[in-house]
């Protein structure tokens, strides 16, 4: 496997790290047995340089894309750097599939607290969601082509501001 260079953490507390040989199907096994309920989310990180999943493990992460839901339907977020034009330094967005307007948010994702109501643009099964996860392992980021909305956006002082009005 190598230096550990990034983390993959999931619902059920448990976490494995990754080097750099790490290939497709070690995203998509674990996103396939996503089911809504005891497996319903995976999040990703690269980890800091020099640094070991021991010496971070507690700490926020700022630079991450997740997957929640069932392998058949999930939602995906990315969170990243950016975001002064609302006093943010980072923003989460949500990932979406190209489209026209501002569709509806009427498609239910379930989660163990509740739905999460998502435009159908931004709904994804386990294949098309392992391979934008292997695209962020590689490059840090997602595919281009991609749309994101913006739902959150943090301070430098760790504070929440609401973007999900914002277009």
């Amino acid at each position: 496997m190598g230096v550990p260079t990034h983390v993959m953490e999931f619902s059920s507390g448990w976490a494995t790290t990754m080097g750099n040989g790490s290939g497709p199907l070690q995203f998509l096994g674990p996103l396939r047995q996503l089911n809504g309920t005891e497996r319903w989310f995976v999040t990703f990180y690269a980890l800091p340089p020099d640094r070991s999943y021991e010496e971070v493990r507690d700490q926020t992460t700022e630079d991450y894309i997740q997957a929640g839901g069932r392998a058949e339907a999930m939602m995906l977020d990315i969170r990243k750097p950016g975001g002064k034009q609302w006093g943010a330094e980072s923003v989460r967005y949500f990932i979406g599939h190209p489209h026209e307007g501002h569709p509806p948010l009427d498609v239910p994702i379930e989660l163990p607290r509740g739905p999460e109501f998502v435009s159908a643009a931004e709904v994804f099964d386990a294949e098309e969601a392992g391979d934008i996860f292997f695209t962020y392992y590689k490059t840090s980021d997602i595919p281009e082509g991609y749309a994101l909305r913006p739902v959150e956006g943090y301070t430098a002082n760790g504070d929440l501001i609401d973007l999900r009005g914002v277009r």
